[in-house]
Parts: structure tokens; sequence; C-alpha cells
């Protein structure tokens, strides 16, 4: 019989429902070992998509092979209704372009919308998520826009303070100019680009005509280059080109001297990375920054130096 699953799986979740199914499974395993599953809530700001149900799928399949195992299943769902995308996906819908737009609109009345898309799309996920066939505790999931949710986290911030796990300190952060808001790494979105990118020489000290060569794809950090790093376990190579010496990685050197400035060189030794280790440059802007470079030589010794990757 040729399987029609227009026709197999709604009779299933029927059968699922109407006779109590996933209800009896945990009562049956009610006294066995505890296997707790927390639920890495989906966002609510839009609809089940193939990541999220990819996901879904995986994890429901570990807490049937534990139920079929005998264990009791804490398997609560929950949603995630805070954030950017939740923002974004309401100035959608209300058409609005820019954060300054939200105060017009009213503050109220735009948390309002947010709710209101959360509260829909959670119901509508559940139900796709039912109809996946996935057993959790859909009837009493945890949503963080609830308020008993809100206040356990701030029971937690608490409990933190008071034992001493709270600091205070500074760090680096993505910044969403659009938004006016920090972001978090996953709210982070890339795209391959085409970028530019310079080579420069650093003149090695006590050299005559002797080079490190080096690539960035920020020059505008040169002034402030304190070190070249090297890997100690790849080749390096010295290349004599127009009567200099280049130093850079072997399997480059064809590809930088002849492809890239269009010279002919020859090889006149190689070498290990690590036998660049503690090699001191100019640093190419030295006498237009020399009081400065000066200072910094002597708070930190290793400053214009090769270091190695592994240190």
């Amino acid at each position: 019989m040729q399987y029609q699953p227009n026709t197999i799986e709604p009779s299933i979740l029927a059968f699922w429902k109407e006779n109590k199914i996933y209800e009896k499974a945990k009562e049956k395993n009610a006294g066995g070992k505890k296997f707790y599953y927390l639920d890495g809530p989906p966002y609510t700001s839009g609809k089940v998509h193939l990541g999220t149900a990819w996901g879904k799928a995986l994890r429901d399949s570990l807490m049937r092979y534990k139920r079929m195992a005998g264990f009791n299943v804490w398997d609560r769902a929950g949603f995630d209704t805070h954030g950017l995308p939740t923002a974004h996906a309401v100035e959608k819908k209300l058409g609005i372009k820019h954060k300054d737009e939200i105060p017009e609109f009213g503050v109220a009345k735009f948390i309002q919308e947010c709710k209101r898309l959360c509260i829909e799309n959670k119901e509508k996920m559940i139900e796709d998520f039912k109809k996946m066939g996935v057993w959790m505790g859909f009837d009493n999931p945890y949503i963080t826009l609830d308020n008993s949710y809100i206040e356990s986290e701030w029971w937690l911030i608490k409990k933190a303070h008071d034992n001493n796990r709270l600091y205070e300190g500074k760090k680096v952060m993505h910044w969403c100019a659009k938004c006016g808001t920090a972001l978090a790494k996953h709210e982070l979105e890339y795209k391959t680009v085409t970028d530019e990118s310079i080579f420069l020489k650093f003149k090695v000290k006590g050299k005559e005509k002797e080079y490190l060569v080096i690539w960035t794809t920020t020059p505008w950090t040169i002034p402030f280059n304190l070190a070249v790093m090297a890997n100690p376990e790849e080749e390096y190579v010295k290349a004599k080109v127009d009567g200099e010496i280049w130093i850079l990685a072997g399997k480059l050197a064809g590809l930088f001297i002849q492809g890239v400035v269009e010279k002919k060189y020859e090889i006149i030794e190689t070498f290990k990375g690590e036998e660049l280790k503690g090699l001191e440059y100019e640093q190419p802007l030295y006498e237009e920054l020399k009081e400065i470079y000066d200072k910094i030589k002597e708070e930190s010794p290793k400053a214009f130096t090769v270091v190695l990757s592994s240190e």
C-alpha cells in the first residue's frame, strides 16, 4: 500500500489526541528516572522555518528515545518573545522606518503590537509543531514576556549579586546604528564582500635592504601596528627581488611576487616560522610618531617584533 501522508498523518494525530497517547506516555513513566530537556526557545517574530522544524524534530527524536527507555521526561516547551527580531517584525508590519518614529506611534501601543504578534505566532508555531508530530508540553509553555518569567530572571540576578557573582567591566560590543542598541552575536548577519587590501614592506631593523612583507585589509590600523605574526610551523622564505630581500610565506612567494607585483625573484633561504620569533622591524611611520613609538617600546619590549601564533 502506498504511503499517503495527507491521509495517514491527520488520522494519527487525531488518534493521539482522542486517546491522550502523549499524556498516557508521561503517566506511564512518571516513576522513572528524570530526564530534563530545556527547550531552546524559537523566536516568535515569524513562522516556523526549515531550521526551526529540523531542530525540533531532532530534539523530539531524542525525547522519544528517552521515553521508550523508561525516563520521566520533563519537556516543557518555550518561546522567546523578546529582542530585536520581534521589534523589527512589528516595525515592518507598521511601516516604521526608524526607531524615532516609535514615540510618535506610541511606545505603549508599540509594545502591545509586539505582544500581539508574539502570541499570534506562538499559537501558530504550536499548531505547526503538533502537525509535525512533536510531543512536548505545549499546554503550559514558558514565554519570556510573562511576568513570572521576567521576575524569575530578576530573582536570578539578585541571587548572583548576593553571592558576589556579578561584576562590572567594559567590553567591545557590536552596535546597530539604525536600532541604537547593542547586538548579540546571534543577531549578527554576515555577507561575503570583495574588499580592498594592501601589501606593505616593514624594514628589518639593522638590515640595509631586508623587509618583512605583510598584507592587511585594514590599512588604517598601520599607525598602531605593534607586531607581525608568523606561524611557527609554516615554511617561510627569503626572496631576492630587485636587490632587496623580502621575507614572506613560502606558499605565497610566487603568487605574490610574480602574480601581484609582477617581478622576478630568487629564493635564497628557506626556514620555519619559529626562526622569525623576536625579529625586530621598523615601524613605517616611526619618524612621524617617534616619541609615541619609543614610549610603547619602553613599556612593551615585544612591540615591533615578530611574534608567533602559538604564543
